[in-house]
């Protein structure tokens, strides 16, 4: 009996140790998890504040903040589904599957969704209309974008653009060249400044520009050029850095990034930070690049190598009232031009370049009903290049000192005007001249005046612009061999206009045009230049009686934009009566054996097209696709004009995941055997491309990283544009790198 009962007794624990413990795992709380993440724009990769954050099994949910970061705990293991939204976004949501105690890093992206209200202008010159939102969609580089594109010059980055071409004499005096116009007709600048370098002038000179650092780039068309320039049927590219900071940020701001490319064994580090102290901000910049020679799939171009170190310090003073800042920049570049050109050096021409500017800002806010901000601008530029010959011998040398100032106002409701921008500025120049070179030291004076408005009546919506310019040229003896006709004052009234309409067929489908009348007087080069130019391989003579440039265009566009898709088709043609060109003229200048260009003033039209088409198929895939199509000739013969592109169509597919990106591209272009006398035609080809990018996201620092692969096929082709194409091919297969990260 005794044993019995130790036995019940047992049972009696064991199953009590049993119940207990049943009990214990039915009622006992579910393993918990923290989750944190930040939320950004997919578009820039910039954080998003304020953005709302819901689980929607429970209900909670969180606000990010000023660096985009949202955070949970208390989270039961499982599947947890996220709703990410916020005003102007695409809602998100996504699932993640909880299993560990901690998940930190998670990245969300949010696709910006344009929200279809009357014009609201918050702050800057950019006045946020229909035409706004076509530039936004076809003619902004900036983001994820910009990072995949960048390249080793501005020009390479842009290289995809719709429209764009590039002009080139090696990889470092490349530049853009737009519906085949380039030279000053299409003027580049850095925050509103022209960039104050010669590349406009010659195929060897460089734009003095780092794309690394930019935050965005714009290429800009129609009647806002006026607002920088007078030749309206050209356009702008404008880089925004915002040396001088518009904005205080919250704390400290860090960017640091590295690129490299296989081809050139090409390396460059940066590093760009913003630091706020009570009302002022303070901004730093460097970065260094250094190549070899570029190899083609038929061998190396020889004297193809670039060194560069750029940097910058600004800083800005802001409160209610507005603004005031100033910036400091230097940029320093040693290229080579490679040789083997007719009469040109056989190992090439060393180019040493640099460029020192100052800028200072004042904004001012104010409280008129007519005036909605005033900026006062200044600008110092100081502009070396030095060409050497062999032996280190000085072939040329150039020097430009500049100054400039402008003064601007933001305007609303003026009469049926809505929003624009009116202004003047005036502009000093010193260009001097040294070594081999014979074309005549010149200082030149510049007053413009312009406005920009944009108005509408129900579904029509309008831009307008005007310009008025005054240029005086003032040459001096180069040499005491300089001809009296090569020191002719020269003095220009130029006056240009343009003006856009978009009619809104519907919420989705928008048609419209824009008539300009384009002027632009001859530079320096053009008026005065009298003998060799090694580096160009020419013998550049100008043309003191050549009359300012004048010309009229037209284009006619429509486009249609859905959530899923967008469109737009644009025709265009620009007649003029004065276009001016330094053209080969067949002869040969004995004493250097260098061909002769001869500047001119010709009658001469241009017409074509450009389309583009993006579709994104679900939230995985997006297409893309865009042709663009330039024609050119002398209106009296008919002829075709030298350096017009050939049509050039640019395929892409895109795989859209949460944290990566890839995809593919394929580039087209046609032969160009429609060309000027003594100019080569090139053949058509056909180009692979690859692309890589991955984002994520710890310790408060989002990490970028794209990998691209160019010309996967190590495919021979040559640019029409580019004058080493008679010595050698493009660049080979090139493995390309950018790697970023945002503090």
């Amino acid at each position: 009996m005794y044993r019995f009962f130790l036995q019940t007794l047992s049972f009696l624990r064991a199953f009590a140790f049993l119940f207990l413990l049943t009990f214990f795992e039915i009622t006992a709380a579910p393993f918990k998890a923290s989750l944190k993440g930040v939320v950004l724009d997919a578009s820039t990769d910039k954080p998003i504040p304020n953005a709302a954050v819901r689980i929607g099994q429970t209900g909670k949910y969180d606000v990010t903040d000023a660096n985009g970061v949202f955070e949970f705990s208390d989270i039961e293991y499982g599947e947890v589904h996220l709703e990410v939204t916020h005003i102007g976004f695409k809602k998100t949501s996504i699932k993640i599957k909880v299993d560990r105690e901690v998940i930190f890093g998670l990245l969300v992206h949010l696709f910006p969704m344009p929200i279809e209200t009357s014009t609201i202008v918050i702050t800057g010159d950019h006045y946020h209309s229909r035409f706004e939102s076509i530039h936004e969609l076809t003619n902004v580089l900036k983001g994820k974008e910009l990072e995949k594109d960048l390249g080793l010059t501005l020009a390479s980055t842009l290289r995809n653009e719709t429209g764009l071409a590039i002009r080139s004499m090696g990889p470092a005096p490349a530049r853009p060249v737009i519906r085949g116009l380039g030279g000053d007709r299409i003027f580049i600048g850095e925050d509103g400044f022209k960039t104050g370098d010669l590349s406009s002038t010659s195929p060897d000179h460089a734009v003095a520009v780092e794309p690394f650092t930019v935050e965005r780039i714009e290429v800009i068309r129609g009647p806002k050029v006026l607002t920088q320039n007078s030749t309206t049927l050209g356009g702008i590219v404008n880089i925004v850095r915002n040396e001088i900071p518009e904005n205080l940020p919250e704390k400290l701001k860090i960017t640091a990034g590295m690129y490299g490319e296989t081809v050139n064994k090409g390396l460059l580090g940066s590093f760009v930070t913003h630091v706020p102290y009570k009302d002022i901000v303070f901004r730093g910049e460097i970065s260094h690049r250094k190549t070899s020679n570029l190899n083609t799939p038929a061998g190396e171009l020889k004297n193809s190598s670039i060194y560069t170190l750029n940097l910058s310090t600004g800083f800005s003073y802001i409160k209610d009232w507005g603004s005031v800042g100033a910036s400091f920049r230097e940029y320093d570049s040693e290229y080579g031009i490679p040789g083997g050109f007719k009469g040109g050096h056989l190992n090439g021409v060393n180019i040493s370049m640099f460029k020192r500017t100052f800028n200072t800002r004042l904004s001012l806010l104010t409280n008129s009903k007519l005036v909605e901000k005033i900026n006062i601008q200044f600008n110092r530029n100081y502009y070396r290049h030095i060409e050497f010959e062999s032996f280190d011998i000085v072939g040329a040398e150039f020097t430009i000192l500049k100054y400039e100032g402008r003064l601007t106002a933001s305007t609303k409701n003026i009469g049926f005007f809505e929003r624009g921008l009116v202004g003047v500025e005036s502009e000093y120049r010193d260009f001097n001249i040294g070594g081999f070179v014979f074309t005549a030291p010149t200082r030149s004076y510049r007053f413009s005046s312009f406005l920009f408005q944009s108005f509408s009546f129900d579904n029509f919506n309008f831009e307008f612009a005007a310009r008025y310019s005054f240029d005086k040229y003032k040459p001096r003896r180069a040499t005491k061999s300089t001809r009296e006709e090569f020191l002719v004052e020269k003095e220009f009234h130029t006056f240009a206009v343009s003006l856009s309409m978009l009619i809104e067929l519907n919420s989705k489908m928008y048609v419209g045009g824009t008539v300009s009348r384009s002027s632009r007087v001859p530079s320096v080069e053009e008026l005065y230049s009298e003998g060799p130019h090694l580096a160009a391989y020419s013998y550049e003579i100008g043309n003191p009686n050549i009359p300012f440039e004048k010309g009229y265009g037209i284009e006619l566009f429509t486009y249609r934009k859905t959530e899923s898709y967008f469109w737009n088709l644009t025709l265009f043609r620009n007649d003029f009566s004065t276009y001016i060109i330094h053209r080969n003229s067949g002869r040969i200048n004995y004493a250097t054996l260098l061909p002769i260009y001869q500047a001119e003033g010709v009658g001469a039209y241009f017409y074509g097209f450009e389309s583009q088409f993006n579709y994104r198929l679900n939230t995985l895939i997006q297409l893309s696709t865009s042709v663009s199509y330039t024609n050119g000739n002398l209106s009296n013969t008919k002829s075709p004009l030298p350096s017009i592109p050939p049509m050039k169509s640019i395929s892409e597919i895109k795989f859209n995941l949460d944290k990566i990106s890839f995809g593919a591209s394929f580039e087209a272009v046609t032969k160009q055997d429609k060309v000027d006398l003594f100019e080569e035609p090139t053949p058509g080809y056909g180009i692979t491309n690859l692309f890589m990018q991955y984002s994520f996201y710890s310790n408060k620092v989002v990490h970028n990283l794209s990998l691209n692969i160019d010309n996967v096929f190590n495919k021979e082709f040559r640019n029409h544009l580019s004058r080493v194409k008679s010595i050698m091919p493009e660049a080979g297969r090139n493995f390309r790198f950018t790697f970023r990260v945002y503090y």
